[in-house]
């Protein structure tokens, strides 16, 4: 198989973004399991399910402002904001169908990370797919061939465009 040929910056921003995206739903479940816990949350979800039927507008609010007041629920969102710059930067670089299966690497991590942090069971079935997943990644990135710098020079382009006029 050919070797992967993409630029350290690429994988750079790769990187943040995916890590970032990582952090961002783990932060954001663990603020989740934080209000779950206590009597705030209950209410509130007491109140989102009663919303269909009183009609009332408020309860879910109330709901929605319980959760994005949590800092940890905001964190991750602002992680995700960080990951969504970094991600534009990637989709400036190289091809999407390059970029995008690295975001099966984010699930990945996300799955290992809340096994070890978060406690959270994973069977050796979802191991198995895991494991199929990065052989899928390997196989989809390593048929990249990096395209030559020339092709984004705009003083190449502009002399290509007079050979094919002429």
């Amino acid at each position: 198989m050919p070797s992967l040929k993409l630029k350290p910056a690429v994988f750079i921003n790769l990187a943040i973004s995916i890590l970032a995206g990582v952090f961002a739903q783990l932060l954001m479940k663990y603020g989740m399991n934080v209000l779950k816990k206590t009597a705030a949350v209950k209410t509130a979800v007491n109140t989102a399910n009663a919303y269909k039927n009183s009609g009332a507008l408020t309860k879910p609010v109330k709901f929605l402002f319980i959760v994005f007041t949590n800092k940890f629920v905001i964190a991750g969102i602002i992680l995700y904001l960080i990951s969504m710059f970094f991600w534009i930067k990637v989709l400036s670089k190289t091809d999407l169908s390059v970029a995008y299966p690295f975001v099966s690497l984010g699930i990945v991590l996300t799955v290992m990370l809340a096994a070890i942090t978060l406690k959270e069971p994973v069977p050796p079935l979802r191991w198995l797919g895991i494991f199929i997943t990065l052989c899928g990644v390997y196989i989809i990135v390593s048929s990249h061939k990096e395209k030559g710098e020339d092709n984004y020079n705009y003083k190449n382009y502009k002399k290509n465009k007079n050979k094919i006029k002429a």
